[in-house]
């Protein structure tokens, strides 16, 4: 019950950088203006890579992506200041409105409640004018 009236008041989306920024093909290390936490474990980092993947629909998008971006292209990882770090290695595809999206989970759950300062992201192409959105939560499993 504590969980949903989190999600209820505090749960959202946040706009990680403040303008389009273009990731190379090596680690970008980002200091984040405001630390970012978890709500639940599934939280996730999404990037729009809708410029490397020019489906005529979802369908076909869904497909894509593992041919544009294979396992272990994307990857990303959360730090505290207090040592407290956690691998996004769960990486999926997803197209929604037209927009085409890497999802970064993590496999083992991200801690809920440590907030995090800092992100190092790791792409195997470079990703030009793209925008990173972090969700706090995704929907638990006991609710509907």
């Amino acid at each position: 019950m504590i969980t949903l009236l989190k999600i209820l008041f505090f749960g959202g989306a946040s706009l990680l950088t403040p303008k389009a920024i273009d990731l190379l093909d090596a680690t970008t290390l980002i200091q984040l203006a405001e630390p970012i936490s978890a709500i639940t474990e599934s939280a996730a980092l999404e990037i729009d890579v809708s410029q490397h993947i020019s489906a005529d629909n979802d369908e076909a998008a869904a497909l894509a992506f593992p041919l544009v971006f294979p396992a272990s292209c994307v990857s990303a990882m959360l730090h505290s200041k207090f040592g407290v770090s956690v691998y996004l290695d769960k990486v999926e595809g997803r197209a929604v409105n037209g927009k085409k999206l890497l999802r970064l989970s993590a496999s083992s759950g991200v801690v809920p409640g440590v907030n995090f300062n800092r992100l190092e992201l790791h792409v195997c192409k470079e990703i030009r004018d793209t925008a990173l959105t972090w969700y706090n939560y995704d929907k638990p499993a006991f609710l509907p």
